[in-house]
């Protein structure tokens, strides 16, 4: 039987969201690279969606929100980003 750790996430589900974070991050850079940064935006807006308080996923978005001109939605990820990097250093 898996443990309940929160409402409705088990263990088992937490992990398989930090691995599928890890995919759609990686996709997110790789279409990134290719130049296709409205690809890579929806491949980091995935991850985020599976771990909402991932600072790697925001600045990856910011990152490329710059680049497709979208300045004040890449200021607000940066900004997310650097506060739920504050909160996870020990």
């Amino acid at each position: 039987m898996t443990k309940v750790i929160s409402q409705d996430i088990s263990v088992e589900q937490m992990r398989l969201n930090k691995i599928h974070k890890l995919f759609y991050n990686t996709k997110g850079v790789k279409k990134a690279d290719e130049g296709k940064f409205k690809e890579a935006s929806d491949w980091f807006t995935q991850a985020i969606e599976l771990a909402p308080d991932d600072s790697m996923s925001y600045f990856n978005r910011a990152t490329v929100k710059m680049n497709i001109g979208d300045f004040q939605g890449a200021r607000s990820d940066f900004k997310l980003s650097e506060s739920f990097r504050i909160l996870s250093i020990p």
